[in-house]
């Protein structure tokens, strides 16, 4: 769900609620058209100069962060992609195999609570990594990959839309999700899934689901966004479908170009991903996990983002217990979209987090965390 940064770049990454979800406004192949874009985005920002110098800077420092992560993270703990758990496949009506992955708590749960995480655009499930660890062994818990994204099959252009997305949530529910209570926790394009699935089965919320946590995402007013600054958004939403289109057909160009620019394609995602000096392996699991997600399928979803509406949700969701939690640098969902949605959930439990960009379930994985747990916690005290 991320986009590179730079105008001539971030045209072409859109991929995010607003344009790079989850990554909404990612790196044109996310990664596998990032090097081109990213080089791209580099050159608009400031010329083949600036552009070295940002990749020297880079090289230097990636020396000394790969002792910093070595540090932050310990040897001890997994490493990225490799945290997974069998689940069903759930086949939609319409043809296409969602993969799922079910975390069992060991010996059985407390209760039969159900935490259902649901990832952003242009990721996968992988993207909770760190919330899948620390709720390991502690609840239950429930992810999927949306349809034509990680290791689900490919949708028709025609469904790749939130609405289709919520379907396939409830599906999920009904299939994998068991009987028992829920908590949904969406990012990005993922918290747009949940809000509409509140307004198209209303019935659910309060009985089934019984809390929703809604990370770095917005309810509407996308198409008037632009991530690159100087750039209107409307202007921004026209160039982006012809510029993506333009990058379908010629997919080897744009990959040489990314092998070509990784160093800057590494600077952009940092950029448009994150709104402090994370690791330098945080930015490569962004890169990689974007790479998997062909322009195609970056091109399929963007359009809908432009009609996006989920203010009515709001009224249902407000049966529940919330959280809402926005990144002060988002620069895919911007915070002005996290205060629209906290005023219609005065109730909820809000975080503004500073030094925070699109992903900050990696940033800062530990508040989200916390905000998971707390959310948990008051489902459990108000339903038993």
């Amino acid at each position: 769900m991320l986009p590179a940064s730079g105008p001539a770049a971030l045209l072409a990454r859109l991929a995010a609620p607003p344009r790079r979800t989850a990554p909404l406004v990612t790196p044109g192949r996310l990664a596998t058209g990032a090097g081109l874009l990213a080089g791209l985005a580099a050159l608009a920002a400031g010329g083949v100069a600036a552009g070295l110098q940002l990749e020297r800077r880079l090289v230097t420092r990636r020396i000394y962060e790969r002792h910093e992560v070595e540090e932050q993270r310990g040897e001890e703990e997994p490493p990225f992609f490799s945290l997974r758990a069998p689940g069903p496949d759930v086949l939609t009506p319409d043809g296409v195999v969602l993969h799922t992955e079910v975390d069992e708590v060991a010996g059985g749960a407390p209760d039969d609570l159900t935490v259902v995480l649901v990832h952003g655009y242009a990721l996968s499930l992988d993207c909770w990594h760190f919330q899948r660890l620390h709720l390991r062994g502690r609840v239950r818990t429930v992810l999927y990959d949306q349809r034509s994204h990680g290791r689900s099959g490919r949708s028709d252009v025609a469904r790749c839309r939130v609405p289709q997305l919520a379907e396939d949530l409830f599906q999920v529910l009904e299939e994998v999700a068991g009987p028992g209570p829920v908590v949904l926790v969406g990012h990005s394009m993922g918290g747009m899934t949940i809000m509409h699935l509140a307004q198209e089965r209303p019935e659910l919320f309060g009985d089934r689901v019984r809390g929703v946590a809604l990370f770095s995402t917005a309810a509407g007013e996308m198409a008037d966004y632009s991530p690159v600054r100087g750039l209107p958004g409307r202007v921004f939403s026209r160039a982006a479908p012809p510029l993506l289109a333009a990058l379908n057909k010629a997919p080897e160009l744009v990959e040489r170009g990314r092998r070509a620019g990784s160093d800057l394609s590494h600077v952009v995602t940092r950029a448009m991903a994150f709104g402090s000096d994370v690791p330098v392996s945080y930015v490569e699991f962004m890169s990689d996990m974007l790479a998997q997600t062909s322009l195609e399928v970056v091109a399929d979803f963007y359009p809908g983002f432009a009609e996006l509406d989920e203010y009515a949700a709001f009224s249902v969701l407000s049966t529940v217990e919330t959280a809402v939690v926005g990144g002060e640098d988002d620069l895919i969902t911007p915070v002005t979209r996290t205060d629209a949605i906290v005023e219609l959930l005065p109730d909820a439990d809000t975080r503004r987090v500073a030094d925070c960009g699109h992903m900050g379930i990696l940033e800062h994985h530990a508040v989200f965390d916390q905000v998971i747990d707390q959310l948990v916690e008051r489902v459990r005290r108000r339903f038993g």
